[in-house]
């Protein structure tokens, strides 16, 4: 018996995105939601519990991030929120807000689905061990909160 599986491609053409994140409803942040919340929680119980102020040097396991890259990345992809483009030729800009996360907020989506599709694809072709930098430093933390930012606004203007 064949069955015909619908197939959702992971990444979304630039072209399209846009109009992918206006569908995406306060619902269905709910995993990224969850996620921001986790990091936050983790990154306070190490400051408060074990005094640590500089994750940098400090291994995953004591501070409880063991695995959480694997639910960013998890939930980053099944909504969908990592742009096809030519990420390559836009590495430069991205990087440009890895040192100053605040500049982040207020970035449209499609700048954001960049600055994420730029960082994971480093991940993977250039650097492991990338993006669990990027979540120790906060980048992470920050990326995700200003794209739920981003994302709670353009719908509050549909």
């Amino acid at each position: 018996m064949n069955m015909i599986q619908e197939s959702t491609p992971l990444f979304i053409p630039i072209s399209s995105f846009s109009e992918h994140c206006r569908k995406l409803a306060g619902s269905n942040l709910k995993p990224l939601i969850e996620v921001i919340h986790e990091l936050e929680f983790k990154f306070y119980k190490a400051e408060k519990t074990l005094g640590i102020l500089n994750f940098k040097d400090t291994p995953y396991e004591i501070l409880g991030l063991k695995g959480i890259h694997v639910r960013v990345l998890d939930t980053v992809l099944k909504l969908r929120l990592v742009p096809l483009f030519d990420w390559y030729s836009w590495r430069a800009e991205a990087e440009l807000y890895y040192n100053n996360p605040s500049k982040l907020y207020g970035l449209d989506i499609v700048t954001l689905g960049k600055i994420l599709t730029v960082m994971l694809r480093s991940q993977s072709i250039y650097e492991p061990g990338f993006l669990e930098e990027k979540i120790k430093d906060r980048f992470v933390l920050n990326l995700l909160k200003a794209i739920v930012q981003a994302l709670q606004q353009d719908s509050s203007l549909s």
